[in-house]
């Protein structure tokens, strides 16, 4: 009984739970990448912004670098068109549901506002056009009918246009049925005209006004797209069997049926063009359109062609084309515009093209349409990402030297232009320093990409790729086309876009990368045991590369190795541009994938383990230092290229299988005995559990194995438990307390932890470095070990390499003894140095079913109240299996927060989540897109930025809407308008409250995302007492609180005419005054009598007793009611 209460530990003191709300808060922030499944795009002229939808119902609207507006339907319907309300800041979505949604970007959030549905498969839209003037949206229909959306009520208006009246005068051949509304524009300077466009090739230009045909053009195709040209004169169509008519409207003839048709790529059969846009560009026409291509010859390929004078260029793209627009530019005035008081006319500027992977943007200015470089939607995952590291502070200089070889690798591929999309203003962020981080992801084609994550866009700065230093017949070189190569190619196809799917060889694949920034030292480990070690250099390379083999099992005569081959450096001298340049590669035999690689400079040593063990390799003079290997003896075969130990017998395996089977039926027998109606408790902590299986405690049948398992120890046999997990350099106490010595600690799958001293030699470029194995760790549960990590005497986690010689930090604190830090699957376990003796443990399966997925550590600190003092802490970041995020105070690891981060069925993202210094993270909620989130309540990246409208952009609510303020809604209502504020679920009173005084930043919290401190311990009254104080001093404190009553009287008559109209106002200090609200109507003859009594009570009384000695002691007014 002793043990359950010291277990318990005191309960933390008011102080500290007030310090942990400054220092802890959860919150998603960013998302950063390419959206998953992107299924609609729309444009802006007038705001110039653009809106893409996804097949998830996430709606995000861009701006210039750094603005950014998520929304997300209630419901994860996939988005199908999207179009924006000019002037206003307003978009529309038709979901796949045939339901429409409002957004708005209320200066800094993306707020969903309004909805409607049309029900019906006759009124299934299939077309949708905004009026120039903005009151109306005109939807057409698979029926033929088109109905008019009224868009400041957002209602159905009664006007249709139906579409019997429309074939009155069509031709007798189109009478039948013209099919669905395939197409709908207004025509230019005639906002009264509409083009109608028919599925089955019936083209109908229709006058709204006198509800009339004034042309109609018939198509012997099907019709797919319409578009208009400037002048209004002239209109394009595209149709299905690959070809495009123009069509003029100013001709005589009320029916016309002789354009000519255009097959571009004609006269074999080709594909249809899906959309066809024509422009003027310096006075001749640019014409843009998808598809096209021959069936045969070009069926599988995805294009938008390009045709202008001369000039005709076949985009070819690697995913699906999506949609396309053309942005033109803004109207800017020149000097003598702003003489004859006119302005330039807007021409295209640039080719926008969605595909199903990535966004592309094509420079229409520049003479041979370069690519341009995207300032964010850039697609991370070009090559499929495997692994990926966070590296913060990186020096000045290599920043700037990164990203200058950064753009020498691009000068040829992209134009300089600024980017044209440059709606939305950013807030000013006084004395703010850009962060200087870098994020880098390893890849399936065996590159590395440096990527810019200090910002609220993810930007791509440099690329190293290791696939230059290997020969193989699968490996093919990058070769750079002339164009006079292609010259002759029809059609001039162009590859445009950076997403590539495929691998030269899948052991280039990229599996762990170590970057010391201080150093500029960078070593890449792949799947073919291979590990790159190179170093940055201004200065073009050309020589040749060492390659070093070391034999992990070089003790193990029987071993048979019966997997992939190594790959095959190359020999000769290499060619190496400004950048990270390798000077050396090591080749691990057997040639597995390597499972973790570290890296320490200022040793010249680097250490990469794999399935079979480790090697420790010293860089500088190219020699092995020592091998481990951590196979069992009695496997000869080798991990890492089975899953099951082959020397198992078939008996065994079904022994194995059968005690799996039994013990998971026993579990659920005790499980359905447990929730027996005979029994009410239920199976929680109400009682403390045995401690032979401390992890029934919360056992749930809906959560069983593997989120729960019974705690025993692991099979000592296990083919698995060979696999080196964690490696980790130190500089501490292991031999004695005197002097601090170099060592290496590995951590394996079966929970052995190797501890190696190092001896570094004074004179490091001739003599050799020793390495002998000091101490071995035998857990006693066998589970695998996932991190280790060092604390010094002020129990801080030893400074990374260089940081003390370059005075970045401080020396660690020798007077006290150092501690280890050994992280589990199952727990977090602190040894004393050298001593080794248990000092404190938190176990995570036995008391939550969780397992540990990740460790690291991060800087929290905020003001302290008197507003002068910065209070600072380190503390221990551990993600779980089932997606969450724990904060746990060193060294006596008590638990700060906990976050439910990540879905737990989100397997990927929690595989690929990356912890920060700074207390952020950032994992893959997609597998093209990142999700950043942050467990500290002062280190936020979210964008700053809000949306500028012209003066009465929005003065479109009706006398209908004003008559019923906000205030005067029922309060159930304004609870239940729930709406998604950049992702987030918020009030939507909160959504559109008063943005004068405070901009609201993007990802600020819904109220799903406030997490309470899981480590605060049971409310006592004593705890209340030490809040509130004593009883007078609250008495006198509540004393002050005012309570304003309201009572208005409006008498009308039945023409709604205001007779008689008057306030009166009261404010009390009665404390057992309460809050009501009453409503009296009567109807007496022709006279309405409506008396309305409203109270506005001071919000302090409606806060939490605890909140409001707080905000008491923080001298709040009391008496600030409305």
């Amino acid at each position: 009984m002793f043990k359950f209460i010291k277990a318990k530990g005191p309960h933390q003191s008011a102080e500290r739970q007030k310090l942990q709300k400054e220092l802890f808060s959860y919150r998603r922030t960013l998302q950063h990448g390419f959206p998953h499944k992107p299924t609609a795009i729309a444009w802006d002229p007038t705001l110039r912004l653009i809106c893409i939808g996804t097949a998830t119902g996430a709606i995000k609207v861009f701006g210039r670098p750094g603005v950014e507006f998520y929304g997300q339907h209630q419901s994860n319907i996939a988005v199908t068109q999207l179009v924006f309300l000019p002037h206003v800041g307003k978009v529309v979505s038709l979901c796949d549901d045939n339901s429409l949604h409002l957004w708005e970007v209320d200066l800094s959030s993306l707020v969903e506002i309004k909805t409607q549905a049309l029900e019906g498969k006759l009124k299934k839209i299939s077309a949708m056009c905004v009026e120039s003037a903005g009151n109306h949206l005109l939807l057409g229909t698979e029926g033929g009918n088109i109905y008019l959306l009224d868009l400041i009520t957002f209602t159905m208006t009664p006007d249709i246009i139906y579409q019997d009246v429309v074939m009155q005068n069509v031709p007798q051949d189109y009478k039948l049925n013209p099919g669905a509304v395939e197409a709908i524009f207004e025509q230019p300077g005639h906002p009264n005209n509409i083009l109608i466009g028919y599925n089955r090739g019936l083209i109908v230009l229709w006058d709204r006004n006198e509800n009339t045909t004034i042309k109609t053009f018939a198509s012997t195709q099907q019709l797919e797209s319409l578009c208009w040209h400037d002048n209004g004169d002239a209109f394009t169509s595209s149709h299905n069997d690959g070809s495009y008519m123009v069509w003029q409207v100013n001709g005589d003839d009320e029916n016309s049926e002789d354009a000519e048709s255009v097959t571009m790529y004609g006269p074999f059969p080709c594909k249809a063009i899906p959309k066809i846009i024509r422009k003027e560009l310096n006075g001749e026409s640019l014409i843009a359109f998808s598809g096209g291509l021959p069936r045969a010859s070009y069926g599988d390929k995805h294009t938008v062609s390009v045709i202008h004078t001369n000039q005709h260029v076949t985009f070819d793209l690697t995913s699906k084309v999506i949609d396309f627009l053309i942005v033109e530019s803004g109207p800017s005035e020149d000097v003598e515009g702003i003489e004859n008081g006119e302005q330039t006319i807007s021409s295209p500027d640039t080719l926008i093209i969605l595909a199903d992977e990535e966004l592309v943007a094509i420079d229409l200015q520049s003479e041979d349409w370069k690519m341009m470089n995207l300032p964010y939607l850039v697609s991370l995952h070009a090559s499929a990402v495997i692994c990926s590291q966070h590296v913060s502070n990186v020096p000045q200089e290599l920043w700037e030297q990164l990203k200058d070889a950064g753009k020498a690798q691009t000068s040829h591929l992209y134009s300089n232009r600024s980017w044209p999309i440059d709606g939305g203003k950013l807030l000013c962020s006084k004395g703010s320093i850009p962060r200087r981080e870098l994020l880098l992801t390893g890849h399936e084609d065996g590159t590395v990409r440096f990527w810019d994550a200090g910002s609220v866009n993810l930007t791509p700065i440099y690329k190293f790729s290791t696939s230059q230093y290997f020969t193989s017949d699968d490996i093919i070189d990058d070769v750079v086309t002339s164009p006079d190569d292609s010259e002759d190619e029809w059609p001039p196809f162009r590859k445009t876009g950076i997403f590539d799917p495929y691998s030269d060889d899948a052991r280039l694949a990229v599996k762990k990368i170590s970057l010391c920034p201080l150093s500029g030292t960078l070593a890449v480990a792949g799947t073919a045991g291979h590990v790159v070690i190179a170093k940055f250099d201004t200065e073009v390379l050309d020589g040749e590369i060492k390659v070093s083999i070391m034999n992990i099992v070089s003790d193990r005569d029987g071993f048979v190795w019966k997997g992939h081959d190594q790959l095959s450096p190359k020999t000769g001298t290499i060619h190496q541009t400004r950048g990270f340049q390798a000077n050396s590669i090591l080749q691990l035999y057997p040639p597995a994938a390597v499972t973790c690689v570290v890296l320490r400079p200022d040793w010249g040593l680097v250490a990469a383990g794999t399935a079979h063990g480790l090697a420790l390799f010293d860089y500088i003079r190219h020699k092995p230092v020592i091998v481990k290997c951590t196979l069992n003896p009695n496997d000869l075969t080798g991990a890492g290229d089975t899953p099951i130990s082959r020397r198992k017998s078939f008996k065994k395996s079904l022994r194995e299988s059968f005690r799996r089977l039994r013990k998971g039926r026993s579990t659920r027998r005790t499980t359905t005995n447990q929730n027996s109606p005979a029994s009410n408790t239920p199976s929680t902590k109400t009682s403390p559990a045995p401690r032979s299986s401390p992890a029934d405690e919360n056992f749930s049948p809906l959560e069983a194995k593997p989120v729960e398992r019974q705690i025993e120890a692991r099979a000592v046999d296990d083919a698995m438990g060979s696999i080196v997990r964690c490696l980790y350099f130190a500089r501490t106490f292991l031999i004695n307390v005197q002097n601090t010595i170099p060592t290496l600690w590995a951590g394996t799958n079966n929970g052995t932890v190797y501890v190696f001293t190092i001896s570094i030699p004074s004179k490091r470029d001739t003599d050799d470095v020793i390495c002998q194995l000091g101490k071995e760790i035998q857990l006693k549960h066998r589970a695998p070990v996932i991190s280790i990590a060092v604390l010094d005497g002020a129990s801080k986690p030893l400074p990374e390499p260089l940081e003390v010689e370059r005075a970045i930090v401080g020396l660690p604190d020798p007077t006290q003894p150092h501690r280890v830090i050994i992280a589990s699957e199952e727990q977090f376990k602190i040894f004393t140095l050298p001593s080794l003796k248990p000092y404190c443990k938190y176990k995570l399966t036995a008391h939550e079913g969780a397992r540990v997925r990740r460790m690291s550590f991060a800087n929290f600190s905020c003001l302290m109240p008197d507003a002068t003092t910065t209070h600072t802490e380190v503390d221990l970041l551990c993600l779980t299996n089932l997606g969450d995020c724990l904060v746990l105070s060193i060294p006596d690891l008590k638990r700060q927060l906990n976050a439910a981060a990540v879905r737990r069925e989100d397997i990927n993202g929690i595989s690929s989540l990356v912890f920060t210094r700074d207390g952020e993270a950032l994992y893959f909620h997609s597998s093209s897109e990142l999700q950043r989130i942050s467990l500290s309540a002062t280190k936020i990246t979210s964008a700053r930025c809000y949306l500028e409208l012209p003066d009465g952009a929005r003065h479109e609510q009706t006398a209908d809407e004003t008559s019923t303020t906000e205030e005067e809604r029922p309060a159930e209502d304004q609870t239940t308008a729930i709406s998604m504020v950049n992702g987030n679920s918020e009030s939507k009173e909160s959504s559109v409250a008063d943005k004068t005084e405070e901009v609201k930043e993007n990802g600020e919290d819904g109220l799903h995302n406030v997490t309470v401190s899981s480590s605060i311990g049971d409310l006592t009254i004593d705890s209340v007492k030490d809040h509130l104080g004593s009883g007078e001093e609250l008495t006198s404190r509540l004393s002050g609180i005012t309570i304003t009553k309201t009572v208005t009287t409006v008498t009308t008559n039945q023409s709604g005419e205001v007779i008689t109209s008057n306030s009166t106002t009261t404010t009390t200090t009665d404390e057992q005054q309460q809050q009501q609200q009453v409503v009296e109507s009567t109807t007496m003859g022709s006279t309405r009598h409506t008396e309305i009594k409203r109270i506005q009570v001071s919000d302090i009384l409606l806060k939490a007793p605890l909140a409001l000695a707080e905000e008491l002691d923080s001298d709040c007014p009391a008496n600030g009611g409305a």
